[in-house]
């Protein structure tokens, strides 16, 4: 059985990074600090959770959306704990189905992350892997972690990962904890995509 489809809006992804032990982090401070300034984003606040177990690290604060870097543990009994990458969660204004829902979240995470990855000060022995994407749903009640949502959300999530990586392009394992939200690890089968490639196959 499925559940009726819900409408969604509060969506987090994930990509992947490479990055040394070393890594100069506090450089997102200095520019996240600077984008904080500008106007049209709504922008509330600028965080830094790096002390705190399990959770985002570095963070920047909109009314319509959280972008930071994350080393918190993936989906999946097959993920690693602590794997990085740089994050975006949507929480409002998505529009159209949830396949066309999904690829814009994606859109707008891949636009941050092209654009960090852009500024002066980003740490250049930082590398972002967009063959490896983490996409939950950040509402328990409305995306519960049961089969029922799975059978429900699942077509237009892989939908919306064939339009990035292709059909049969890739594989998907979904969040085994029911404990925690519904989420999905998806691996590309091919690792050379970047993030503005990325970024065409989702306009």
């Amino acid at each position: 059985m499925s559940e009726p489809i819900p409408e969604l809006q509060k969506i987090d992804v994930k990509f992947g990074i490479g990055a040394p032990a070393d890594a100069d982090w506090d450089a997102l401070l200095s520019i996240f600090s600077r984008w904080r300034l500008e106007e049209g984003e709504e922008i509330l606040d600028l965080a830094d959770y790096s002390h705190v177990p399990e959770a985002p690290s570095i963070i920047l604060v909109s009314k319509l959306w959280q972008f930071g870097v994350d080393f918190s543990r993936g989906s999946g009994s097959s993920r690693p704990e602590g794997w990085a990458g740089f994050f975006f969660s949507n929480r409002k204004g998505l529009e159209g189905d949830p396949a066309d829902r999904l690829r814009s979240v994606l859109a707008k995470a891949l636009g941050k992350i092209q654009r960090l990855c852009g500024e002066k000060e980003f740490p250049p022995d930082v590398t972002v892997d967009c063959g490896k994407v983490e996409i939950s749903f950040n509402d328990r009640l409305l995306t519960p972690n049961t089969d029922a949502m799975d059978t429900s959300l699942r077509p237009a999530l892989e939908n919306a990962l064939a339009t990035l990586y292709g059909e049969d392009g890739f594989e998907l394992v979904r969040e085994d904890d029911p404990g925690r939200r519904l989420g999905y690890y998806a691996r590309a089968a091919e690792d050379d995509l970047d993030p503005a490639a990325a970024i065409s196959k989702l306009s």
